[in-house]
């Protein structure tokens, strides 16, 4: 590793960064200055000193003219960056991270440069000279300089086409840069979430029908261009700055390339709307007046102006055969011969079916013009339809969809099974049914999932949980959907347990009395009691402090077991976690007592350790008493057991029992990530030379506890995260773990 030159690394480094984006978009090896390579020969001595020398020089440009900004992000990152650096073992599996990390960043630039290539390749057998400039235009997008352009370009044969006359091409936009167009404005929606920005013209305050006004557009860009320059170095620069060259590129010129551009934004929002409209009039056999206003707010809120969402959606329905209710004499002239279709089946409330017939009169009427034919009326009641009804499949579909918009997949799934005996061999009518098959055994599958939930929440008594994300779910979308265990409760019997426990405990919860903190704990524990989650009384219980248990003494007994003994807390109800200090520091909790008193069997001899005892109440813990009599104040920089990592509670109390793993539940957690490692600690729940698996809190209890898999070696290192499922299903896992959620587990 070369020496640490200041202005070297300015130019080489600094500057790369901020063109890159910020630190986001680069790695802790070239941060440091580290050469990737030596990672594995250097020693813990050699990197700390480069660390330092790193450090030192950020601690000096903090007032740079150019790249403060930067260094003081650098600054503020430092532990968190240096920290994999500084010993052998995390820094080569931080260099393996790395080394994939930078494979895939300049794969990323070289991809729109690929593609672009690949694509003359084919159609030329090489690469025309005339085509090399505007290569460089889409390498330079991905950020490569020139000499690294032509490197890549000579790989493969340039064709000399010479001085030949070809008529003007029509102008278009690629399909590769309105994907690219499309991804960045995606990206932009995410890093600023709000209004959103479907088009190049929206991301300047512009709606579809200002795309030709190229004057304001170019004011408008200069604007946007002024404000980004102001932001400080990250993605989101980054990401403008790709957008304002699409712009420059696309709208600041005018004439046909803005047309091209608005081509394109009416093919992509046709694109996206015809499945739906295809869904829309299925059931109805025309688009009815609610779905087409919904659906002309969607084809707005993609870009287009009104009378271009409106045309869009008149186009659809004409491809498809039908009209829009209200607006017949937009449509394209009637094909010969009258319609006929089916009513749902009188197994579909009253309640989900649309108009039962109408008048077919899409032609225009005049003289002499043949009266208009009435659509026929026919009831699905399951098995096969009336010879020269419709399409054969056609009525138990709808019906199908009827039962799925009441909320009876079950019955829906009947529905599904009588429409596919009666397909034959029509093709239409195998997506069609396909479809609402996949819907159905959709819903079902999540309507056992839900079940599940709900039986879980209501035995731990968190039913604010069970109403609100499972019973409402099932009592909405699967109510025709039983108990998976045939001899569990109903729904109705869980939704009525559940509202009732709700309601006492907001009964319980006003009741209870202004006075002292221990009254006022006592009372929220009762109403806690009643429904676990209660938000006001969890509210109330972390604004009350729970009393620490007074002096704390440890002595041996004659037959080595340790007696630990402390004062009651003056916080009554609680249950006291006893724990030992480690040699390396950490605390191994030695067992649960409602008593002041505890032995601990499994002290080492010598000198008896330092004990320390917490109180806890209701996921509330007090401060630790330790039989030394220090604070229990952690390293500068150390985790503490009240950090929520990713805002969750932590497990807390791990220990091994009857060869299972036990732990202290997190108010409001119900399911956890397990991580295992036999070669050291885990890094944190991604590490990626762990293995990890979740548990859910109905399986621990089942088990009574975890269970580590026989296929992973003994020893091991085990730390559990916490969990939470989002409203959309996806399961957050915790970034880090307790301290107290550690072991090394002997099996």
């Amino acid at each position: 590793m070369r020496a640490f030159d200041p202005n070297d690394y300015r130019k080489r480094v600094l500057a790369a960064v901020e063109r890159r984006g910020g630190i986001e978009e680069s790695d802790a090896f070239e941060l440091y200055d580290i050469p990737l390579e030596e990672a594995a020969r250097l020693s813990d001595a050699e990197v700390a000193a480069r660390v330092a020398e790193v450090w030192a020089f950020w601690q000096k440009q903090r007032d740079h003219p150019k790249y403060r900004v930067l260094v003081g992000l650098l600054v503020d990152a430092h532990k968190e960056l240096s920290e994999p650096l500084l010993h052998t073992g995390s820094r080569l599996i931080e260099a393996d991270r790395v080394r994939q990390l930078r494979a895939r960043r300049e794969a990323e630039r070289y991809e729109m440069l690929d593609v672009a290539i690949e694509r003359l390749v084919q159609r030329h057998g090489g690469i025309p000279a005339a085509k090399i400039p505007g290569l460089e235009d889409i390498g330079r997008m991905g950020g490569l300089s020139l000499a690294e352009i032509a490197a890549h370009i000579r790989r493969h044969r340039i064709i000399d086409d010479g001085p030949r006359s070809t008529p003007p091409a029509a102008v278009e936009l690629s399909p590769e840069r309105r994907q690219q167009i499309r991804k960045l404005l995606a990206e932009y929606e995410r890093l600023l979430p709000g209004d959103p920005v479907p088009t190049l013209l929206a991301l300047l305050g512009l709606d579809y029908s200002a795309a030709h006004r190229t004057s304001e557009i170019r004011l408008r860009a200069e604007a946007l261009r002024a404000r980004t320059r102001e932001l400080p170095p990250g993605r989101v620069r980054v990401v403008l700055d790709e957008l304002l060259v699409h712009v420059r590129d696309i709208l600041e010129p005018g004439g046909e390339i803005v047309d091209a551009y608005l081509l394109a934004i009416v093919e992509t929002v046709t694109d996206d709307l015809r499945p739906k409209v295809r869904a829309a009039v299925l059931v109805e056999d025309l688009l009815v007046t609610a779905d087409f206003d919904y659906l002309l707010r969607e084809a707005i809120l993609a870009g287009l102006d009104h009378p271009t969402a409106e045309r869009v959606l008149i186009t659809l329905t004409d491809e498809l055969g039908t009209v829009v209710e209200g607006r017949e004499h937009l449509a394209a002239p009637p094909h010969s011969g009258p319609s006929i279709t089916s009513t749902q089946s009188a197994r579909v409330p009253a309640s989900s079916v649309g108009p039962e017939s109408f008048d077919a009169t899409r032609g225009e009427g005049g003289a002499g013009a043949p009266a208009p034919e009435r659509w026929q009326e026919v009831p699905y009641s399951g098995g096969s339809p009336a010879v020269g009804v419709g399409r054969p499949w056609e009525a138990a579909l709808r019906a199908a969809r009827a039962a799925l918009r009441g909320g009876r997949p079950t019955e829906a799934a009947g529905f599904v099974a009588d429409a596919r005996r009666n397909l034959g061999g029509d093709s239409a009518g195998v997506t069609s049914v396909g479809a609402v098959a996949e819907e159905v055994e959709r819903v079902l599958g999540e309507a056992v999932g839900h079940w599940r939930g709900a039986v879980s929440c209501c035995a731990g008594r968190r039913f604010v949980e069970a109403l609100a994300e499972h019973l409402d779910y099932l009592d909405r979308r699967a109510n025709d959907v039983p108990n998976p265990d045939a001899r569990g409760e109903s729904r109705e019997l869980l939704i009525g347990r559940a509202r009732a426990a709700v309601i006492e405990a907001g009964r319980m919860f006003e009741a209870v009395p202004p006075g002292p903190p221990s009254v006022r704990l006592r009372a929220v524990l009762d109403v806690l009691a009643v429904c676990a989650d209660h938000p006001e009384a969890l509210a109330a219980l972390a604004e009350l402090q729970v009393g620490a248990p007074g002096q704390v003494s440890a002595s041996r007994k004659p037959d080595g077991t340790v007696v630990i003994a402390w004062t009651a807390s003056a916080t009554a109800q609680v249950e006291y976690r006893v724990k030992r200090l480690q040699e390396d520091g950490s605390w191994r909790v030695v067992g649960r007592t409602r008593g002041t008193a505890l032995e601990d069997g499994g002290a080492l001899a010598g000198p008896v350790p330092v004990y320390g005892v917490v109180a806890a109440v209701g996921g509330q813990t007090s401060e630790m008493a330790r039989s030394d009599g220090n604070s229990d104040t952690p390293p500068v920089g150390a985790p503490t057991d009240t950090e929520q990592p990713s805002g969750m509670p932590t497990v807390r109390g791990l220990t091994a029992q009857r060869g299972l793993l036990v732990f202290e539940w997190p108010t409001g957690i119900t399911e956890v990530m397990v991580v295992a490692r036999p070669d050291a600690p885990p890094i944190d729940p991604e590490d990626p030379h762990a293995r990890r698996w979740k548990v859910t809190n109905m399986r621990y209890e089942i088990d009574g506890g975890v269970r580590i898999p026989a296929e992973i070696p003994r020893p091991c290192h085990v730390a559990i995260a916490s969990c939470r499922r989002e409203p959309s299903g996806t399961l957050t896992v915790a970034t880090a773990f307790a301290p107290t959620a550690r072991i090394r587990w002997v099996g």
